[in-house]
């Protein structure tokens, strides 16, 4: 039976709400803490503490879900404390408590991406979750950018911190009760997780060295864009949001023709983010960075339906959530290193040769993707 419209958006929206929140507070509130005079090593702790917050905890989210079969409670709580979260972050100016609140944000939305993913997957099956899935995160990181240049650009950002707030409330109502059709439990965690394939180690090994050398720069963006290319708020924003559009749409064209080819794919998309980078170095006007954002879009989206079918359609069926979860955690675990590494490079050099460190690390990226792919032959 064709699960219902209601529960499509239950299953959804905390994706949504998730890339709300990294294209709101995510890419805001680096020029936040800039504002209140932090330097590029404490602005990089901020996205530091949040991923070492969130990338255990999207482990254990996915295998909680597994073994409980309550994704929907997990949901429920899970975006009831990103809405308490954001709600308290304008409130201080304290880097310690700052800090801790983004720790706390990132406990919070650990369950969002791999339980939705992992929910929409049992509805629709692999290829079609993971599609709807990318609709949901394109469309969420879009607003949240959007609404978050808007926002800082004409009311400050007490106003985006709030709008956050407002939309885990309303995702943490919709998944109060909630719960997609059960799936077989697994007798044992360990014996199903020998079950994975070895390719799996070099897939999220790509995906984090990815992430190594890009996130330092995602997590200065909106300084970057603002303070070194000289664009506004307003048109930072649309830039910001352009990333997202375009990976939705490069996600639902991949997921038609990639069957078969995801290691290809996957390797490209880790590839493109180097070009990317090549334009924000040499960006001195809108154009420039409106197309590098383009490209982002379609690079990440490339990446992020190949990487999940890969890692969702290869693991036991009983966990499928744990799974889902596999993705996330490399991701994270890359903007770990990464703002740790890039934070005090940017305070000693300048974000721009950070960005040309970048250029070379996600190039190299894509060699790591495609290796089993290459072994097998």
């Amino acid at each position: 039976m064709r699960p219902s419209t209601l529960d499509t958006i239950r299953a959804g929206l905390p994706a949504f709400t998730y890339f709300y929140t990294v294209g709101s507070i995510g890419f805001w509130i680096s020029l936040y803490a800039k504002e209140l005079q932090w330097g590029y090593t404490l602005i990089n702790l901020l996205a530091t503490v949040y991923f070492i917050a969130l990338t255990p905890s999207n482990i254990v989210a996915g295998i909680l879900a597994d073994i409980t079969g309550r994704p929907g409670l997990l949901l429920t709580l899970g975006m009831a404390g990103n809405g308490v979260t954001s709600l308290l972050m304008p409130h201080t100016e304290h880097p310690i408590t700052l800090l801790a609140l983004r720790a706390f944000q990132g406990i919070s939305l650990a369950t969002s991406l791999p339980l939705a993913l992992g929910s929409l997957s049992i509805l629709y099956g692999v290829r079609g979750g993971v599609a709807i899935t990318v609709l949901f995160t394109g469309s969420g990181m879009a607003s949240g950018a959007l609404a978050g240049g808007l926002l800082v650009q004409y009311f400050g950002f007490t106003h985006l911190f709030y709008s956050t707030a407002l939309i885990s409330f309303v995702a943490s109502l919709l998944s109060l009760g909630w719960e997609p059709p059960p799936l077989e439990r697994p007798r044992s965690i360990t014996e199903s997780l020998k079950k994975m394939p070895p390719s799996y180690i070099a897939v999220i090994t790509a995906l984090a060295m990815r992430n190594t050398f890009s996130s330092g720069v995602f997590a200065i963006v909106s300084i970057y864009f603002t303070k070194h290319v000289g664009l506004d708020s307003h048109v930072t924003g649309l830039a910001l949001a352009l990333n997202p559009v375009t990976q939705a749409i490069t996600s639902l064209l991949v997921s038609r023709y990639i069957s078969g080819r995801e290691l290809i794919y996957y390797s490209l998309g880790l590839s493109m983010t180097s070009i990317v980078f090549t334009l924000y170095y040499i960006a001195n006007d809108p154009i420039t960075v409106l197309t590098a954002q383009l490209l982002l879009g379609a690079s990440f989206g490339t990446v992020m339906v190949s990487g999940n079918m890969y890692l969702i359609s290869n693991a036991p069926r009983e966990l499928r959530y744990t799974a889902s979860s596999l993705f996330s955690f490399a991701f994270n675990l890359g903007w770990i290193l990464g703002t740790v590494i890039a934070g005090p490079y940017m305070d000693v050099h300048t974000p721009e040769s950070w960005i040309k460190v970048a250029i070379i690390g996600t190039l190299a990226s894509g060699i790591v993707g495609i290796t089993p792919l290459i072994a097998r032959r």
